[in-house]
């Protein structure tokens, strides 16, 4: 009877043993499926993003080649395999923008947006939507967002690029204040560059920002001396703003860079014409400003004479007696009286705005006589 404890301790150690065993097999079998169900997975995986990638590539090709068509084609294949991928995604988006299917490539582009909605790319595409639909503050808000959202460092350049077409967009719609505002955030951030920062300058002039166009110009002449275009739009600045003896030595400094420059030679030569004939020059002595009105009142008679002999001689009586009047005036002998100093000029603009009803367009405009009356009306 002793026997059978023993046999009884063998049999549960055999037990115990086979069922360890069993658990190893168990698990072995479990580790092998598992890794090779992620073998599996991995090359499922590895072979979508392969065929995607392939797509891609073509949809990237037939880009460069100029078929937008194949290239929206290739684009929707390879998000077929990864629709995840907002680098698919946006290629896409921009092929639909360029091809002008608009609404398609806006529905992509608000997806993509919720998602990233400071990127700088998808909001300048958006922005290019709504300006092509004539969208202005739509574009204009999108135009925003785009420069002042996220942009890779190695695309920064493209920031620039999306607030200069924001310049193009205002300049279209003509919002002065904002363009201007845009324009010296350009120049805030310029690269060391003349000729964008002189294109900065020049629109600012254009548009009458002539106190932010002087601070362009100024900079640059200094930063870049021997950059005539520097000078010429500081001359230009220093003229629009009526420092016209600035303006005369920064005409000056640009000829003698290039003197073969006819703008620098002409805006000289009005800058000269001005000076000769404006009697409200800062620090003119009293003979001073009496020579200029004299020579006012002069070029406005010859400039009126020149008009009245193209149109055959013949005056109205009342005009007659007004240029009559100032050839008396002129021979006066009251030449240092305060008052006649004024009565030059008072005839002077009255027989300016006689010119300008009775010539009309048939004579050519004296941009100094403009110039110079205008700021003595004001």
């Amino acid at each position: 009877m002793a026997k059978y404890p023993n046999f009884l301790r063998l049999l549960a150690t055999l037990t115990v043993s086979s069922n360890l065993r069993s658990t190893i097999l168990v698990t072995l079998i479990l580790i092998l499926s598992f890794t090779f169900t992620g073998f599996l997975s991995s090359a499922y995986k590895n072979q979508k993003e392969s065929r995607g990638r392939a797509h891609y590539d073509l949809g990237q090709a037939a880009l460069r080649a100029g078929d937008l068509q194949q290239a929206i084609e290739e684009y929707r294949k390879a998000l077929l395999f990864l629709p995840d991928d907002s680098d698919y995604g946006l290629s896409l988006a921009i092929a639909l923008v360029d091809s002008g299917r608009l609404d398609e490539a806006e529905s992509h582009l608000q997806e993509l947006l919720e998602g990233n909605p400071t990127n700088g790319v998808i909001n300048l595409m958006l922005a290019r939507v709504a300006a092509k639909r004539k969208e202005t503050n739509q574009a204009i808000d999108y135009y925003q967002r785009a420069v002042y959202g996220y942009w890779p460092q190695s695309n920064i350049s493209a920031r620039r690029a999306a607030r200069w077409e924001l310049v193009s967009l205002l300049q279209k719609q003509d919002r002065r204040n904002e363009l201007v505002g845009e324009l010296m955030q350009l120049y805030a951030n310029a690269p060391d560059e003349p000729n964008e920062k002189s294109k900065i300058g020049f629109m600012l002039l254009q548009y009458g920002a002539t106190s932010n166009a002087v601070e362009v110009f100024r900079d640059l002449a200094r930063d870049h001396p021997k950059y005539v275009e520097a000078h010429h739009g500081l001359g230009e600045a220093y003229f629009d703003s009526g420092d016209y003896l600035a303006a005369r030595r920064e005409v000056q400094q640009a000829i003698h860079l290039d003197p073969r420059d006819k703008e620098n030679v002409q805006l000289l030569a009005l800058a000269n014409a001005v000076i000769g004939i404006d009697p409200a020059l800062p620090r003119l002595s009293t003979a001073d400003r009496l020579a200029r009105s004299h020579a006012l009142l002069e070029r406005v008679l010859r400039d009126l004479s020149e008009c009245v002999l193209a149109n055959g001689g013949k005056l109205a009586p009342p005009l007659q007696q007004r240029i009559d009047g100032a050839n008396v005036l002129l021979a006066s002998k009251a030449k240092g009286a305060e008052d006649y100093l004024f009565q030059l000029q008072d005839t002077a603009q009255q027989l300016w705005k006689d010119k300008k009803d009775f010539c009309g367009n048939i004579s050519k405009p004296d941009r100094a006589l403009d110039v110079v009356l205008t700021r003595l009306g004001q």
